[in-house]
């Protein structure tokens, strides 16, 4: 399948694309590289992972990742011409287009929009085009290695952090020091939630009755995932701290 100007078939062409994008993303001082650096990361440790004896069914999940990397591209590829995104990605487009957001904000802007609003679509569509919704235990099969990128998340978070502090926010690490790996605590716990809905929504979805049913969970999901992305945003802390935003990124402190 296209996705961000190239045909894409396995998860290194995805990657591929994905360091494209993120050097142009550098290169012009847009601050969705940010989120598109974290989510190639990502993507990477879950490559090494197809490589392992790790997941139930490899195969599977690099389709998922594959259709899950699609979403991104065709949100992105939607703003960048003036047509609208689903509302939790047009949210955190534009809020990185104003860059008046501290780094973690879109970050977690990215991750919200990505997980909470395509990811359930991506889960039921590939479960219903390829009839597994239909039997019990391939749908558990489905399920183990669903949550076997949950232990792939978790084990990655140190490095994206680092790699995050190395490019953009030099007091992202020792933040997270001085807090005791609260950040990581919180981050974990926080992307399994987010993951268990999505397991949630993408049964919604498979259980939907036609069309106009389908329209209202997705209605449904989309206004989650754009409440989730108001919430990053107006955090009370960092709101009050917003004036500062533009300057400490300017200077890679957050």
């Amino acid at each position: 399948m296209r996705m961000g100007g190239a045909e894409v078939r396995s998860i290194d062409e995805l990657a591929a694309v994905m360091d494209a994008h993120l050097r142009r993303f550098e290169r012009d001082g847009d601050h969705r590289a940010a989120f598109l650096r974290v989510y190639r990361h990502m993507t990477l440790a879950a490559r090494e992972r197809l490589r392992q004896p790790f997941f139930l069914d490899p195969p599977w999940v690099e389709r998922v990742a594959i259709r899950f990397g699609w979403y991104y591209f065709d949100a992105l590829e939607r703003f960048e011409q003036g047509e609208e995104p689903p509302p939790a990605w047009a949210y955190a487009f534009e809020i990185a287009a104003r860059k008046r957001a501290f780094l973690l904000q879109d970050i977690l802007l990215g991750m919200n929009a990505h997980i909470n609003n395509d990811l359930p679509l991506v889960v039921a569509e590939i479960l219903r085009a390829e009839g597994d919704d239909q039997a019990l235990f391939k749908t558990v099969r489905r399920r183990f290695d669903h949550d076997q990128i949950n232990r792939v998340l978790h084990d990655v978070i140190p490095a994206v952090q680092d790699e995050i502090a190395h490019h953009y926010g030099r007091l992202i690490r020792p933040l997270g020091r001085l807090l005791g790996d609260l950040d990581r605590n919180l981050t974990t716990y926080g992307l399994k939630t987010w993951r268990d809905r999505v397991w949630r929504n993408a049964r919604f979805l498979l259980a939907a009755e036609g069309d106009r049913e389908r329209e209202l969970v997705v209605h449904f999901i989309e206004q989650d995932a754009l409440a989730l992305a108001r919430e990053i945003y107006q955090f009370a802390p960092l709101r009050l701290l917003r004036p500062l935003a533009r300057w400490m990124r300017r200077w890679r402190l957050c």
